[in-house]
């Protein structure tokens, strides 16, 4: 068998040995292959430039499990911003769930020197969507008697500092739609439309376009959508994670599949070419 007809015929498991290791490798170590920002990334992330130090921001964390692989990377982005801008944040979430996904990704501040109770909070789960939410944004410790830890709200600092949405700087929805939790136009009509408060999103990739709409009319200040806009965020605060880590997996794998197209596809034709030159 010559080389063309290897090329033609290669075992099916050499593929998988070198798709696993594809995507091994920069799971390992992120090579940060080259992401271009784009207009919505970069309009998000100049928003939070703009804050004044030392304000304070509510996070909803409303997503459940299997939407976290493109959310929690934005989070996690997105408090690295707050963090290097000294800004206080209060987490909240309207799916069970969401309140360990903030635990996991608040856990960042703590690089930055912040005092749990004093600087952020993680309030834990609420139910019963924009009413309680609307609730919340009136009387914020009302709703909320005990943090996700235990902790009467009344005793931490940070809390006693916000009486209603209105103290807020800013509020961001990390949101997988309107399934259950807190949808996005709720977030719109609470933050924004109620208080004043300028609102950002995160999102998954589909519901983008459904959210643009906000960003046009100016209810919200920037979208960022699925995993790449992750990784966008990431090149910009400068801290490669999650989010870089998936697309350079996704990009080797991508790029792998090419190869073997391209070589299969050239086999195929100059073998072609082979047989009927010796016929």
């Amino acid at each position: 068998m010559n080389i063309l007809e290897k090329l033609q015929n290669i075992d099916k498991r050499v593929f998988y040995l070198l798709m696993a290791l594809a995507i091994a490798v920069p799971t390992i170590s992120p090579l940060g292959l080259g992401v271009d920002v784009t207009p919505a990334v970069q309009r998000a992330y100049d928003f939070v430039s703009s804050l004044p130090n030392g304000g304070r921001a509510v996070i909803g964390f409303d997503y459940e499990p299997g939407d976290e692989i493109d959310l929690n990377p934005q989070a996690k982005a997105i408090i690295h911003q707050l963090g290097s801008k000294n800004i206080k944040v209060v987490a909240i979430a309207s799916f069970p769930a969401g309140a360990m996904f903030a635990e996991q990704c608040l856990a960042i501040l703590e690089e930055y020197g912040y005092e749990y109770g004093k600087d952020y909070v993680n309030l834990g789960h609420y139910a019963g969507g924009e009413a309680t939410l609307a609730a919340f944004a009136s009387n914020p410790t009302a709703v909320f008697a005990k943090d996700w830890r235990g902790y009467d709200t009344t005793s931490l600092p940070i809390m006693q500092e916000i009486k209603s949405m209105s103290d807020f700087t800013m509020a961001m929805t990390l949101n997988d739609g309107p399934t259950g939790g807190t949808g996005t136009h709720e977030w719109v009509r609470q933050a924004v439309m109620a208080h004043n408060v300028p609102l950002i999103m995160g999102v998954t990739g589909v519901l983008a376009a459904s959210n643009e709409t906000y960003v046009q009319s100016g209810q919200c200040k920037g979208i960022l959508a699925g995993l790449r806009a992750a990784a966008e965020y990431e090149k910009l605060v400068d801290k490669l994670g999650e989010g870089t880590v998936g697309m350079d997996a996704q990009s080797m794998a991508h790029l792998l599949i090419v190869i073997f197209v391209v070589l299969g596809n050239a086999a195929m034709f100059l073998s072609k070419r082979a047989k009927g030159g010796a016929a």
